[in-house]
Protein backbone atom coordinates (compact mmCIF):
# COMPACT_ATOMS: atom_id res chain seq x y z
CA UNK A 1 0.00 0.00 0.00
CA UNK A 2 2.04 3.04 -1.25
CA UNK A 3 0.33 6.74 -1.85
CA UNK A 4 2.07 8.74 -3.65
CA UNK A 5 2.09 12.74 -3.35
CA UNK A 6 3.39 15.28 -5.76
CA UNK A 7 7.08 16.17 -4.79
CA UNK A 8 6.37 19.89 -4.86
CA UNK A 9 3.01 19.70 -2.85
CA UNK A 10 2.89 20.92 1.53
CA UNK A 11 2.11 17.26 1.95
CA UNK A 12 4.65 15.41 0.50
CA UNK A 13 7.20 17.71 2.45
CA UNK A 14 4.99 16.43 6.12
CA UNK A 15 4.79 13.01 5.21
CA UNK A 16 8.59 12.02 3.50
CA UNK A 17 9.94 11.60 6.94
CA UNK A 18 6.13 11.06 9.06
CA UNK A 19 7.03 7.88 10.36
CA UNK A 20 3.59 5.32 9.81
CA UNK A 21 2.83 1.73 11.21
CA UNK A 22 3.51 0.02 7.38
CA UNK A 23 7.21 1.43 7.72
CA UNK A 24 7.69 -0.30 11.40
CA UNK A 25 10.15 -3.11 12.24
CA UNK A 26 8.44 -6.57 12.18
CA UNK A 27 5.92 -7.82 14.92
CA UNK A 28 7.50 -6.85 18.42
CA UNK A 29 4.13 -8.11 19.64
CA UNK A 30 5.44 -11.27 21.04
CA UNK A 31 8.66 -10.99 23.52
CA UNK A 32 9.92 -14.98 24.32
CA UNK A 33 12.08 -14.75 27.75
CA UNK A 34 13.62 -18.40 28.46
CA UNK A 35 10.44 -20.51 27.29
CA UNK A 36 7.80 -18.16 28.32
CA UNK A 37 6.31 -15.95 25.58
CA UNK A 38 4.96 -12.63 26.90
CA UNK A 39 2.14 -11.68 24.50
CA UNK A 40 1.24 -7.19 24.47
CA UNK A 41 -1.85 -6.89 24.53
CA UNK A 42 -3.43 -4.84 21.13
CA UNK A 43 -3.81 -1.42 23.38
CA UNK A 44 -0.02 -1.23 24.64
CA UNK A 45 0.65 -2.24 20.54
CA UNK A 46 -1.61 0.75 19.44
CA UNK A 47 -0.38 2.90 21.66
CA UNK A 48 3.50 1.99 21.42
CA UNK A 49 3.20 2.06 17.90
CA UNK A 50 1.90 5.67 17.61
CA UNK A 51 4.19 6.76 20.52
CA UNK A 52 7.22 5.24 17.93
CA UNK A 53 6.01 7.18 15.31
CA UNK A 54 5.93 10.19 17.28
CA UNK A 55 9.35 10.00 18.76
CA UNK A 56 10.68 9.27 14.93
CA UNK A 57 8.96 12.69 13.76
CA UNK A 58 10.31 14.13 16.99
CA UNK A 59 13.37 13.42 16.02
CA UNK A 60 12.84 15.89 12.87
CA UNK A 61 15.09 18.94 12.69
CA UNK A 62 12.02 20.96 11.53
CA UNK A 63 9.69 19.43 13.96
CA UNK A 64 7.88 22.69 14.94
CA UNK A 65 7.87 23.89 11.16
CA UNK A 66 5.92 20.31 10.23
CA UNK A 67 3.40 21.19 12.97
CA UNK A 68 2.15 24.73 11.46
CA UNK A 69 2.59 22.88 7.51
CA UNK A 70 0.65 19.80 8.68
CA UNK A 71 -3.23 19.83 7.36
CA UNK A 72 -5.06 18.77 10.19
CA UNK A 73 -7.77 20.71 10.52
CA UNK A 74 -9.38 20.92 13.92
CA UNK A 75 -6.85 18.01 15.41
CA UNK A 76 -3.84 20.43 16.68
CA UNK A 77 -4.60 21.16 20.03
CA UNK A 78 -3.02 24.37 21.54
CA UNK A 79 -1.89 22.57 24.72
CA UNK A 80 -0.01 19.20 24.95
CA UNK A 81 -2.92 16.65 26.82
CA UNK A 82 -1.44 15.36 30.13
CA UNK A 83 -2.98 12.20 29.98
CA UNK A 84 -0.44 10.04 28.39
CA UNK A 85 -2.23 8.06 25.02
CA UNK A 86 -1.89 4.58 26.94
CA UNK A 87 -4.40 5.62 29.48
CA UNK A 88 -6.12 7.72 27.50
CA UNK A 89 -6.29 4.66 24.61
CA UNK A 90 -7.59 2.37 28.33
CA UNK A 91 -10.12 5.11 29.05
CA UNK A 92 -11.52 4.51 25.92
CA UNK A 93 -11.50 0.74 25.90
CA UNK A 94 -12.59 0.82 29.48
CA UNK A 95 -16.21 2.52 28.09
CA UNK A 96 -16.19 1.78 24.40
CA UNK A 97 -15.85 -2.27 24.21
CA UNK A 98 -14.31 -2.69 20.86
CA UNK A 99 -12.60 -5.99 19.13
CA UNK A 100 -8.77 -5.76 18.21
CA UNK A 101 -9.91 -5.92 14.68
CA UNK A 102 -11.26 -2.31 14.97
CA UNK A 103 -7.85 -1.43 16.86
CA UNK A 104 -6.03 -2.25 13.47
CA UNK A 105 -8.50 -0.72 11.50
CA UNK A 106 -8.20 2.45 13.15
CA UNK A 107 -4.14 1.77 12.52
CA UNK A 108 -5.11 1.48 8.71
CA UNK A 109 -6.64 4.96 8.62
CA UNK A 110 -3.85 6.72 10.91
CA UNK A 111 -1.32 5.56 8.52
CA UNK A 112 -3.45 6.43 5.33
CA UNK A 113 -3.82 10.17 6.77
CA UNK A 114 -0.04 10.18 7.65
CA UNK A 115 0.99 9.61 4.47
CA UNK A 116 -0.96 12.54 2.88
CA UNK A 117 -1.62 15.34 5.03
CA UNK A 118 -1.05 15.03 8.64
CA UNK A 119 1.92 15.17 10.69
CA UNK A 120 1.52 13.63 13.59
CA UNK A 121 2.78 14.78 16.70
CA UNK A 122 2.33 15.49 20.48
CA UNK A 123 -0.62 18.22 19.74
CA UNK A 124 -2.85 16.44 18.19
CA UNK A 125 -2.37 12.68 18.63
CA UNK A 126 -5.20 12.17 21.14
CA UNK A 127 -7.78 13.09 19.30
CA UNK A 128 -6.37 11.74 15.32
CA UNK A 129 -6.67 8.21 17.71
CA UNK A 130 -9.69 9.28 19.45
CA UNK A 131 -11.49 9.39 16.19
CA UNK A 132 -9.62 6.81 14.35
CA UNK A 133 -10.96 4.67 16.38
CA UNK A 134 -14.67 6.09 16.34
CA UNK A 135 -14.95 5.69 12.53
CA UNK A 136 -13.18 2.37 12.64
CA UNK A 137 -15.94 1.51 15.31
CA UNK A 138 -18.50 2.89 13.13
CA UNK A 139 -17.60 0.91 9.75
CA UNK A 140 -16.75 -1.71 11.53
CA UNK A 141 -19.21 -2.43 14.58
CA UNK A 142 -22.82 -1.81 14.82
CA UNK A 143 -22.34 1.08 16.50
CA UNK A 144 -24.28 1.54 19.82
CA UNK A 145 -22.27 4.68 20.76
CA UNK A 146 -23.38 8.58 19.57
CA UNK A 147 -21.26 11.83 19.43
CA UNK A 148 -22.75 12.46 22.73
CA UNK A 149 -21.58 9.29 24.34
CA UNK A 150 -18.19 9.58 22.84
CA UNK A 151 -17.73 13.06 23.95
CA UNK A 152 -18.09 12.39 27.67
CA UNK A 153 -15.61 9.32 26.97
CA UNK A 154 -13.16 11.55 25.08
CA UNK A 155 -13.65 14.69 27.03
CA UNK A 156 -13.89 16.55 23.65
CA UNK A 157 -17.17 18.59 23.42
CA UNK A 158 -20.23 17.22 20.75
CA UNK A 159 -19.43 19.56 18.63
CA UNK A 160 -15.58 19.30 18.65
CA UNK A 161 -16.47 15.38 17.67
CA UNK A 162 -18.89 16.25 14.86
CA UNK A 163 -15.84 18.98 13.23
CA UNK A 164 -13.20 15.81 14.08
CA UNK A 165 -15.67 13.70 12.09
CA UNK A 166 -16.15 15.58 9.24
CA UNK A 167 -12.21 16.31 8.88
CA UNK A 168 -11.35 13.12 9.03
CA UNK A 169 -13.47 11.78 6.37
CA UNK A 170 -12.11 14.80 4.51
CA UNK A 171 -8.58 13.65 5.01
CA UNK A 172 -8.74 9.94 4.18
CA UNK A 173 -11.34 10.72 1.19
CA UNK A 174 -14.33 8.91 2.54
CA UNK A 175 -12.35 5.97 2.16
CA UNK A 176 -13.14 3.78 4.99
CA UNK A 177 -13.14 0.35 3.16
CA UNK A 178 -9.93 -1.99 4.13
CA UNK A 179 -9.36 -4.86 1.56
CA UNK A 180 -8.41 -8.13 3.40
CA UNK A 181 -4.82 -7.72 1.97
CA UNK A 182 -4.24 -4.70 4.05
CA UNK A 183 -5.88 -5.55 7.00
CA UNK A 184 -4.05 -9.28 7.60
CA UNK A 185 -0.81 -7.15 6.47
CA UNK A 186 -1.66 -5.16 9.39
CA UNK A 187 -3.16 -7.85 11.62
CA UNK A 188 0.14 -9.68 11.80
CA UNK A 189 1.66 -6.98 13.55
CA UNK A 190 -0.85 -6.96 16.18
CA UNK A 191 -0.60 -10.88 16.80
Amino acid sequence: MSITTDENSPSSNISSDCQSPERLPSNKANQKIGEIIIRKSPDVIFASTLMHILSENKKSSDYFKKINLSEDGHFTFKIRPTISLLDYLRRILKYIKIECSTLIIAMIYIDRICKEKVFLNEYNIHRIMIIAIYMAYTYNEDCIYDNKYLSLVSGLSKSEMVLLEEDFLDLIDFKLFVSEEIFNQYKKFFL
